[in-house]
């Protein structure tokens, strides 16, 4: 019962926060003109940026070595946003320079809304690995009514609308992630501090983090650089897929996160139990995957316009149900490889996917949509079966 308790509240808060993205999507695509949206879209696209180096630095290296005897205190994690504070200086310069007709103060609002995130994600962090997710519920309700009030209280002709959009989403992040975080801390007890023993995070991290990066690159990265080259429409038409594609991808991600210091368990006791539980657990995501794909390929052709209103009433769905599947069979390979401790496997498939990804994104040019997906399936679909193998190899090693 408790188990089955801990993985309801991961479910639970993963839900809710998949809920509390898809609707502030959904609700700006409709309220925003397509230029409008394709700049917040850039905006948001930098967040998941800096969600996915968080998540790589500090949320599942705490997962897998926090339980171990290679524990991480509470003062290295604060020391690990430092990365996430020098990386958000580039991406701001970045968006500065590229979103066209950047509005007056645009820096203090996104510094607001970059702040606003880190401080859920740390919260999010601290949450699951006390098995306490429902306690972070709160911020991603908070995201929500934020993007409610900025629609009610902004009029659509303000010319100030993506620094109020942006203030509405950041400031209610911020004060309900200081509000729960009072009384949260991490276990206090420490096994050991010697030098050799950050090793072994640390390498995880920086391996988890290239290979996220990369990911990235081939999904959310795509809407920033069509901005930078002016192709408004086709940012905002690829923020629209990925929008209704990722659920499925949020839900496998929850079903990880409460997996992964059970599989890094059975990995470093070298259990014959690990082989088992790691194949059920990528069976189970791709068959929740495989499902939402099967709703897309029935429902998505009403969809698009239903839920984003009649600007992207022309996409249909129907083009990308291979999505769901992929996205899941990476996160399920990358998941086994942390567990294994094996990122560095993770950053090489990836990086060969990302070759593939090039040559096909040269090869298909960019005059539609999906023109534009093509690559993306190419190129994770290839660094997925690389994985794969190696996940099949590396069990051979270990366990003979």
């Amino acid at each position: 019962m408790k188990k089955f308790s801990a993985l309801f509240q991961v479910i639970f808060e993963q839900a809710i926060f998949t809920l509390s993205f898809f609707c502030t999507q959904t609700l700006l695509a409709r309220y925003l003109s397509v230029t409008g949206f394709a700049s917040f879209s850039a905006v948001y696209s930098a967040v998941i940026l800096l969600n996915i180096i968080h998540g790589c630095t500090v949320m599942e290296p705490l997962l897998v070595f926090s339980k171990s005897d290679h524990f991480i205190s509470k003062s290295l994690l604060m020391q690990l946003h430092v990365p996430l504070a020098l990386a958000s200086i580039p991406v701001t310069i970045y968006l500065i320079v590229h979103i066209p007709n950047s509005p007056p103060y645009f820096v203090l609002a996104l510094v607001l809304a970059l702040t606003g995130f880190i401080a859920y994600w740390t919260v999010r962090s601290i949450a699951i690995l006390e098995n306490k997710s429902l306690k972070s519920v709160i911020p991603a309700l908070s995201q929500f009514a934020g993007v409610c009030l900025a629609i009610a209280l902004i009029p659509k002709n303000s010319p100030y609308q993506l620094n109020e959009v942006l203030i509405f989403l950041g400031l209610p992040l911020l004060l309900a992630s200081s509000l729960i975080s009072r009384g949260m801390s991490l276990k206090s007890e420490q096994v050991g501090n010697s030098p050799l023993e950050k090793t072994p995070w640390l390498s995880f991290g920086l391996n988890n983090t290239f290979s996220q990066i990369l990911v990235w690159a081939m999904t959310h990265g795509l809407v920033i650089f069509y901005m930078s080259r002016q192709q408004a429409e086709l940012a905002a038409n690829f923020r629209v897929v990925m929008t209704l594609v990722l659920p499925a991808q949020y839900l496998n991600i929850a079903i990880s996160n409460y997996q992964l210091p059970r599989l890094s368990r059975l990995a470093e006791e070298r259990s014959s139990k690990f082989s088992a539980m790691a194949r059920t657990f990528v069976l189970v995501t791709l068959g929740f995957s495989l499902l939402y794909s099967l709703l897309m390929w029935a429902a998505g052709e009403s969809l698009v316009g239903l839920l984003f209103g009649i600007k992207y009433a022309g996409l249909n769905m129907r083009d990308y149900v291979l999505f769901p599947v992929i996205f899941a069979a990476i996160q399920g390979g990358r998941t086994v490889l942390k567990a294994l401790r094996l990122t560095h496997y993770a950053s090489w498939a990836v990086a060969v996917g990302f070759l593939f990804f090039l040559f096909a994104f040269f090869l298909n040019g960019n005059r539609s949509i999906s023109n534009v997906l093509i690559p993306t399936v190419f190129g994770l679909g290839a660094a997925a079966i690389i994985m794969f193998y190696q996940i099949k190899k590396s069990l051979k090693a270990i366990y003979l």
